[in-house]
């Protein structure tokens, strides 16, 4: 009975840590696709994002690639964006980031040039590891956007290198694009 009882506790721990992996108050997660929305009372404005999405592992230098793209409207009245931030996540194999990064955006072969309105380099994001991380945002207008959830072939390109986008990826930015219009927001 002692055996049982100290059992007990443990299969509670398990059964609870098999439930809720990954759950937040500010996330729903939707066939595996987590977006959090949050919400600035300092400024009225609500941002929604998808959790980082892992688009590719190793591959030639890098480490691995994430995107993680977001819009933000004001109040908590889903407004549908203009421009959505396109966040990629990067992490590099070597000590030093390339100060002259050319990043583009083939949509069913088209290419598409966004300028970066933001760059962030992470230090050691890697345990052990003196590699280099890099935020990445693009100011992507809706209209591209929606054209990339409609694609049948999206790829990143990174310097020449480019990372195709696979389908269930791809729908995860389609369960994004779905909350600009349906979005209901907690007060």
């Amino acid at each position: 009975m002692k055996q049982f009882l100290f059992l007990l506790p443990t299969l509670a721990v398990l059964t609870m840590a098999t439930i809720c992996p990954g759950q937040s108050p500010t996330g729903q997660e939707t066939q595996g696709v987590t977006i959090e929305t949050t919400y600035d009372s300092s400024k009225d404005r609500t941002t929604v994002k998808l959790a980082p999405v892992k688009i590719s592992g190793e591959k030639d230098k890098y480490h691995s690639l994430h995107m993680a793209p977001s819009f933000s409207f004001p109040g908590h009245e889903v407004q549908t964006p203009s421009r959505i931030d396109f966040e990629l996540q990067t992490v590099v194999k070597t000590k030093l980031l390339d100060s002259d990064l050319y990043v583009d955006f083939l949509i069913d072969g088209e290419k598409i040039f966004l300028s970066s309105s933001r760059r962030q380099a992470v230090k050691h994001p890697v345990r052990g590891r003196l590699w280099m991380g890099e935020v990445l945002i693009f100011r992507m207008p809706y209209e591209t956007f929606v054209r990339i959830t409609k694609a049948k072939e999206f790829t990143i390109r990174f310097e020449g290198l480019e990372f195709p986008v696979g389908e269930t990826e791809r729908q995860s930015l389609r369960e994004l694009l779905a909350r600009m219009s349906s979005q209901t927001n907690p007060r």
